[in-house]
Parts: C-alpha cells; sequence; structure tokens
C-alpha cells in the first residue's frame, strides 16, 4: 500500500459519508478500535477488509490504496436505486443514467468504444456551448476545435458512430429499467417528436 495514502482514504471516505467511527466499524464486521488503527496507520489490514471498504463506500479498491485517483466503481453503479429526482430530466439523472448504461456494457470492448465515442463528443459539444456562452474558459478547447463547421462535421459522425452498432449482436434481456435511464429516454423521444413536428 502507498505510504499514508490507504489510512487518510478511508478517513476521508467515513467523513464525507458523515458516518462515526462507530457505526462504520460495526457495519464492517470490525472493532471500533481496529478501524481506528487502520484509520491511523497503526496495523496494515488484509485484503479482504480492502474489498469490504471499497463495496462499503462505493468506491474501487484501486482508490483506496492509492493506485488511481478515480472514485467511480463503475460496474457496482449498475445497482444504483431509483431516486425521486430522476423522475425529472437534469444533468444529475443523465448522468446517473450513463453511470447505470455504461455498467451494464463494462466488459465488452466494441460497446466501451462505442460509449467512449459518444461520452466524448457529448463532453466537447457541452464546452463548446459553454465557451459559445462565456460560462467556460476558451482555453478549455483548442483555437481550432471552435470552429463551428468543425462542430457540425463532429455532429454527423454521431449518426455513422450509430450505424456501426448494426454490426454488433444483439443479446435480449428482461430487466426492470431504472427511472433515470426511463426520464432520458423519454425525453430524447419527445424532443424528437416536437424537432420533427416542426419540419413538417
Amino acid at each position: 500500500m502507498q505510504d499514508g495514502i490507504f489510512q487518510s482514504r478511508l478517513t476521508e471516505q467515513r467523513k464525507l459519508k458523515k458516518i462515526s467511527q462507530k457505526q462504520a466499524a460495526k457495519d464492517l464486521g470490525i472493532s471500533q478500535a481496529l478501524l481506528s488503527h487502520y484509520e491511523n496507520g497503526i496495523r496494515e489490514c488484509g485484503l479482504s477488509f480492502v474489498v469490504r471498504a471499497a463495496n462499503y463506500y462505493g468506491v474501487t479498491c484501486d482508490y483506496l490504496l492509492g493506485n488511481s485517483n478515480s472514485t467511480i466503481q463503475v460496474e457496482a453503479q449498475s445497482q444504483i436505486s431509483d431516486i425521486a429526482e430522476d423522475m425529472e430530466m437534469s444533468a444529475e439523472t443523465i448522468v446517473r443514467a450513463s453511470i447505470i448504461a455504461t455498467s451494464h456494457m463494462a466488459k465488452d470492448p466494441e460497446l466501451m468504444e462505442y460509449i467512449i465515442k459518444m461520452y466524448g463528443l457529448a463532453t466537447y459539444f457541452a464546452v463548446y456551448g459553454g465557451i459559445k456562452r462565456g460560462v467556460i474558459p476558451r482555453e478549455w478547447l483548442p483555437i481550432e476545435s471552435r470552429n463551428i463547421d468543425r462542430v457540425s462535421f463532429l455532429a454527423s459522425t454521431i449518426s455513422s458512430t450509430i450505424r456501426d452498432l448494426e454490426s454488433l449482436p444483439g443479446k435480449p434481456k428482461k430487466e426492470k429499467v431504472p427511472a433515470s435511464v426511463a426520464t432520458v429516454n423519454t425525453w430524447v423521444n419527445d424532443y424528437l417528436n416536437i424537432y420533427v413536428a416542426k419540419l413538417i
């Protein structure tokens, strides 16, 4: 374990969740004294505890051990429970829907490549819009990337990327649709219907 990182991140996660040391120790199945030793670097824990702690706090083992600065545990996020806010279209709903969808496809390299393209393009367009409105610094995109023709070309690449999906074999699966995913899909469907209606 990287020197000092595990204990500081273990403590940080507990404090971020606003959980007492006593409660965390109970939930993790150890004594408060032992958790205190882990958090203060007096004792080193075993790998099974690292896994339990990562699952408990909803972060990766790599993050706790200092091997990564990302706390996102993609596969575990497929189990995100619905919340009331998921019923309304918002940036948070989109993020939650994206995490759930991505976690379902994480083991398929071709789909992950597709996801990276789609989310990458969506983030690019968001940054571009922020720069145009003056809420994001111009330096966030290179000068050539601010060209409207380039942005239009990128938008057209989305349709060809979507067509690439047709060659991938599908495996039907029955599962309850998460509220965040249903909300995003309904919003997109309504948006398209309104846009098409304007064209007619």
